[in-house]
């Protein structure tokens, strides 16, 4: 038995279809590792928040700032843990809609792509 092969011909249109499907793939992996770094990032930053209202040293707590530790009050300590959480939590929520939205438009140039090339193209990761 062989298998026929089908010359499809690839246009202007269509190879530009491709690229942005293409592109669209990169972006959806660049913002699958940044949102799976922002989930770990909060989650950290919310430990550390824990972790200092429950201290009880009586050197208190001790911030790190690039390679040196630096005493600090708990209140400042647990605000810039809570800001850093809330830019965390932001641009995870930002970076889900877009996700979200590249995914949606990989969806559409799949089908377009599909209904032309059919087995010909593959499309999935």
């Amino acid at each position: 038995m062989s298998v026929e092969q089908r010359d499809i011909e690839v246009d202007k249109d269509d190879q530009q279809r491709i690229n942005a499907f293409s592109r669209l793939n990169l972006r959806y992996d660049e913002l699958d590792e940044e949102i799976t770094s922002l989930k770990k990032n909060a989650q950290t930053y919310r430990d550390a928040t824990e972790e200092i209202e429950g201290c009880m040293e009586d050197d208190g707590i001790m911030l790190r700032i690039g390679e040196a530790f630096t005493p600090a009050e708990e209140d400042f300590a647990v605000g810039k843990l809570t800001k850093l959480a809330e830019q965390a939590e932001s641009r995870l929520t930002e970076c889900t809609d877009e996700i979200e939205d590249v995914k949606s438009r990989m969806e559409k140039l799949k089908k377009v792509l599909y209904s032309k090339f059919g087995s010909s193209i593959n499309l999935e990761k």
